[in-house]
């Protein structure tokens, strides 16, 4: 447990072993919902990026995910595939673009998180959904 308590508290760049973990855990949250989430190569490169300014942590990730979930998981879930939109968080100013798509493979419809920023008053013509 103390190994989570500190990729919750610490400010140190993600992992890719951290992201996997965060994926597992996400994709185990909406499957209730249908959904697999996925992270593209670039998500994972852009979540260590000077251009956040401050460091995006995983407890932030985990925060993102789990009120997006709670707030948007079966709106998102109802849409059809090759629909894009942004999931965005208010109070840490995160931004994830995501699309999905429908895996012939697994049979399920992917949340693929293709980027993610840290960005206040992020603009996009696509469908955002917002937590506060």
């Amino acid at each position: 447990m103390k190994f989570l308590k500190y990729l919750i508290e610490s400010e140190d760049p993600i992992t890719d072993t951290d992201l996997k973990n965060l994926e597992l855990w996400a994709d185990k949250l909406f499957s209730k919902v249908g959904l697999d989430v996925e992270f593209t190569r670039h998500f994972k490169t852009r979540v260590n990026d000077e251009r956040n300014k401050k460091q995006i942590t995983f407890s932030e990730l985990t925060r993102l995910f789990r009120e997006t979930y709670k707030t948007h998981g079966k709106k998102i879930a109802a849409l059809s595939p090759n629909i894009e939109a942004v999931l965005k968080d208010l109070e840490t100013d995160l931004n994830v673009p995501f699309a999905l798509r429908y895996s012939r493979q697994t049979q399920e419809l992917d949340l693929v998180a293709k980027t993610i920023m840290r960005k206040k008053g992020f603009m996009t013509p696509d469908r955002e959904f917002v937590i506060k």
